[in-house]
Order: structure tokens, then sequence, then C-alpha cells
């Protein structure tokens, strides 16, 4: 069984959610370059609103990272992420008054 859960931070930026943990990506509807929660570097092309979609991964070493800058920049994009959902509501709530 899948879970998958995504988040939209700002326009063509999403923090996902899964069974797994907490990934990134980004880029306009149908295609999508990204960080998954176990790190792995991946791209992926769809058809908005079919559910169509293929995603290729980068195999390790393929780009010269190491599982743990994958992490890092897991965490990096996770903190951003919280950063400016914070920073948007924070303006919500002050343009009330």
């Amino acid at each position: 069984m899948r879970f998958q859960k995504s988040i939209r931070i700002a326009p063509g930026f999403r923090i996902n959610l899964s069974k797994s943990g907490v990934g990134v990506s980004v880029g306009p509807k149908g295609l999508k370059v990204g960080v998954d929660a176990k790190g792995r570097s991946y791209s992926s092309v769809g058809i908005p609103g079919t559910g169509i979609s293929q995603r290729n991964y980068a195999k390790p070493g393929d780009d010269g990272h190491t599982p743990e800058e994958y992490q890092r920049a897991l965490s990096t994009g996770v903190l951003i992420g919280i950063a400016i959902v914070v920073v948007l509501i924070i303006v919500a709530v002050a343009s009330q008054y």
C-alpha cells in the first residue's frame, strides 16, 4: 500500500509526505525534480490531472553526491519550507489587523 501527501509551500515548491518520511520537489505541474524521503534524487514527468507519470531515479554515484549530502539537502529544504509557512501565517495574521 502506498501513502503520499503533497503540500504546496510556494508556486512550484512542494513538501512531500509519505510512509517513508519527508521529501521535497520543485517544478511546474507535470515536470518535477526532487529528493524523496529516502534521500534519492529523481525527475518526474507526467500528464497533469490524469495520474499518469514516470519517475526516474538517479543511480547512486551518478551525480557525485553521497547519501549524507542528500539527507542534508532534504533537511535544509524542509527547514526552508517550514520557515516559508511560518512567514505566510504571520503575514496572514498581521493583515487582519
